[in-house]
Parts: C-alpha cells; structure tokens; sequence
C-alpha cells in the first residue's frame, strides 16, 4: 500500500501567490521571448504556393485503335497487331520525372517574369531572391571534367537542386489518377509560371516516352517511302517513254522485246514496294495516333494572393507559451520557491 508520505501536494494558492510575488520577473521573461518571437517572424521571407492538377489518360491500348478500325479496314490496313501490350512506365513514377537532374537543369535556365512584370534567368532569380547571394568560391567550383557520359556539378548547384526539390513537389493520387503539381517561391507569379513550366515539363516528357519507337519507325518508314516513291515513278515514266518511242509493229512482239520485259518487271517490283511501304506508313501513323496519350489540364496554375508562411500568429504564440513556460520554472525552480507550494 502506498505510504502517504511519498504522495507530493500542490497547494494552488501558494503557487499563485508566488507567480505575483515573482510576477515582474515573469512579465519580463513573456515579453522578452515575445519580442524575439515577433523579430524572428517577421524576418523570415514571405513564401507563395501555387498549385496545379493534370490527369494523364489511363493505359488501354486495346481499345486505342477502335475508332480507326473500320477506316483502315476499308484501306487494306490490318490494325490487329499494332495494338495491346503494357505500358512501360506507371503512372505513379510521373512524379520521380519532377525529381531529375535534368528537369532542374533545363529550370535554371529557364526566363520567367515576377509579380512586378521583370523578366528573370530562374537561376539569377534564385541566387537574388532565394539565397540572397550568398555563395561561398569553393562551391562554385567544379571538381571534376565534363563528359557526355555524366553529368558533373559544382557543390552550389547539387545545393540548388537539393533545396528545390522541397520547393517543387509532384505527387500522384492512385485513386483518381490526379498528378498535382505545388511550388513554393517568395514571389507569387514565379511560383505560378514554374508550376505551369513543370506541367508543361512532364506533359511534353509523358507524350515524348509513349511515342519515341513510334516517331523513330515512323521517320525510317517515311525515308523509306520516298526512296521508293522516287524509283518507282522513275520505273513510270521509264516505261512510258519507251512505250512512245517504240514503232507500232515493234509493239506486237512483247515476247520478243526483252528489253520492255525487263522494265514491265522492274516498274511491277517498285510499284509493289512502293504500296507495300506507303501501306505500313499509314499504319504507322494511326499506331502515333493510338501511342500519343491525352492529358487534360484540371488546374491550371493560379497566383495566390495569400502567402503560405511564415505564420506569424503562430509563431509569436509558441514563443509566448516558452516564455509562460521558462519564466514560471525560473521564478518557482531556480529561485527555490517550489518549497512553498510543493509538500509531502
């Protein structure tokens, strides 16, 4: 059983009359951390979050050629194995595109106009705005050679990219398929034209990872075809000629004339290659068609009016909560009034 002896009473009243005892020491300590409460708050930067929402279209390649079927059928197009198959890359690896290398380097070299309508070079803009200019020499300086084989930064710029990967973020809503897109800047219409140059980024990188085979098979196909178109009126107009300069009674012995046997067979074999290719070129063009994926805009970026921090109100009450805190424990704790109101 417990001994009563161990249980430790407060008397309340004592702890107040102590608190107004001590009351001058208490007040000072409030205001002293409010005022560093209130200085901290309002030297920090003002921050601006702009946000937009795109919706990429959902893989079904199955069904991407559905509506072409018919017309091609009536073209002598066979579509039944263009289509089918997975597509290569998830769409909740849409976000990581945000989170390259490449992205930020292409970002800091990009022109955008702020709140007061100047024209900034993203990186200048970061170096004024962002970090106030402070960069140390040995951060500037790149250790080692440049090679097509890798990418090789200074020490600043891997700071750069780090920093801007927390102003910058893409995630991914697996139940609706929404690719939201938030960026946080000091000035709110930087905010907005990167978050729309970062849509616009991984629009143009999604269309351009579904349709690069498509685009390469399509450019040979398409080299191809104006070989072939180029010989086989070549072989037209080859016959044709030699049509007109032949004599009447010459016509009549085709078996005879070796020569017109060799251009008939000539002019048959180009213009069997030349519809054989203008035939996989416009399969092609329909499998572009299917490969080139739709995506829609949702949100387009808007420029808030409101910053997003620091919040100052909430800052200036944490600091008067520690302040109430230590000015208590200093007048009760450190000056030993504890004894007074705390007994056995």
């Amino acid at each position: 059983m417990e001994q009563e002896s161990d249980i430790i009473r407060i008397d309340i009243k004592e702890f107040f009359k102590v608190l107004k005892k001590e009351k001058w020491i208490i007040l000072a300590i409030i205001t002293l951390f409010t005022a560093l409460g209130a200085f901290y708050a309002f030297s920090l930067k003002e921050e601006f979050v702009s946000e937009g929402k795109i919706l990429p279209e959902a893989s079904g390649k199955n069904s991407g050629l559905g509506q072409y079927a018919g017309l091609a059928a009536l073209a002598g197009i066979d579509l039944g194995s263009s289509s089918g198959g997975v597509d290569a890359i998830r769409p909740d690896l849409y976000p990581d595109v945000l989170k390259s290398t490449d992205f930020f380097l292409q970002l800091l070299t990009e022109k955008f106009n702020d709140k007061k309508n100047k024209e900034w070079v993203f990186s200048e803009y970061y170096l004024k705005e962002i970090i106030d200019g402070k960069i140390k020499k040995e951060d500037q300086k790149l250790n080692f050679p440049k090679s097509k084989n890798y990418i090789a930064l200074n020490r600043q710029t891997e700071k750069n990219i780090s920093d801007l990967k927390k102003r910058i973020i893409c995630s991914y809503d697996k139940k609706t398929g929404v690719i939201g897109i938030s960026v946080k800047m000091p000035d709110p219409v930087i905010a907005a034209n990167i978050a729309s140059f970062s849509m616009k980024y991984l629009t143009d990188y999604i269309i351009n990872y579904r349709t690069e085979k498509q685009k390469r098979d399509l450019d040979f196909l398409a080299e191809r075809l104006s070989s072939a178109k180029g010989k086989y009126y070549n072989t037209q107009s080859k016959k044709a000629t030699y049509t007109d300069q032949m004599p009447l009674g010459a016509l009549r012995l085709q078996s005879a004339d070796l020569q017109r046997e060799r251009i008939e067979s000539e002019y048959k074999i180009s213009s069997s290659f030349y519809n054989t290719l203008l035939q996989k070129y416009e399969e092609a063009k329909l499998q572009m068609q299917q490969e080139t994926p739709v995506i829609q805009v949702l949100e387009p970026p808007i420029v808030p009016n409101l910053k997003s921090e620091p919040k100052k109100a909430i800052i200036i009450a944490l600091f008067l909560f520690a302040g109430m805190l230590i000015s208590v424990l200093t007048s009760a704790l450190i000056k030993k009034n504890y004894s007074k109101f705390i007994y056995n």
